[in-house]
């Protein structure tokens, strides 16, 4: 059978991106929730439940925003397991969620007005293109309870292992507790930093994500290459 490549981030690698990349979703959702209808584009457990309340109410609108943002999110992990093999996996799906990130700056920026209409569900497609890439790439990092699109399975797995280490069960090793709260308090500094840049930027605080993505993306690119499994 053929080897798997796989990407192997340093320790010191993960303490960097993974927070980093939970204020890109973070942002991404409080500019998406405050600019684009009350809809998701990262936490897709809330865009599931919006879709059933749009549907039970019978408003079209409140159904389709949260099925664009799922669409695109689906669309997001396809593409980045079929980056799967490459020499530098982490860095490949990043720079891939650079191009739907840049694409929804750039098309907001440019209609410099509060996003209605048909480009407002443009707009939600490429967020959600964005944040699958980011999901389909943490996960196959295969850090054990951290996620960073969604916090979650995050919150449930740290609770768990320290209520277990109170009734003396052993812990995982290596425990991961240090990096799951850090990515826990990056989302919600990612959360207040794009409400706030969404409160007095507009459209333009898609920018912020954007930014720090592209900041991540060069970080992973400096990580040594995956060796073979």
């Amino acid at each position: 059978m053929p080897r798997v490549r796989r990407r192997a981030v340093t320790p010191a690698g993960r303490t960097v991106i993974l927070p980093g990349l939970a204020l890109v979703s973070a942002s991404t959702d409080a500019i998406s929730y405050l600019g684009l209808g009350h809809v998701f584009t990262a936490n897709m457990t809330g865009n599931t439940a919006l879709l059933g309340i749009g549907i039970a109410a019978g408003k079209a609108g409140a159904a389709l925003r949260p099925a664009c943002a799922l669409a695109g999110f689906v669309l997001g992990v396809v593409v980045s397991q079929l980056l799967v093999g490459r020499r530098r996996l982490l860095a490949s799906c990043l720079a891939a969620e650079l191009v739907p990130l840049a694409a929804w700056f750039g098309w907001w920026h440019a209609m410099d007005e509060p996003a209605h209409g048909p480009p407002r569900y443009g707009y939600i497609l490429l967020a959600g293109i964005a944040m699958g890439l980011q999901s389909g790439a943490v996960t196959r990092l295969g850090v054990r309870g951290v996620t960073t699109v969604f916090i979650t399975g995050t919150i449930t797995s740290l609770t768990a292992d320290l209520t277990g280490r109170l009734r003396g069960r052993p812990l995982p090793r290596p425990p991961s507790h240090p990096l799951q709260v850090s990515v826990l308090v990056f989302f919600l500094a990612g959360v207040v930093a794009g409400a706030y840049a969404f409160r007095y930027w507009g459209g333009t605080a898609a920018l912020v994500p954007l930014g720090i993505l592209a900041v991540l993306t060069a970080a992973a690119c400096a990580q040594p290459p995956e060796k073979d499994r």
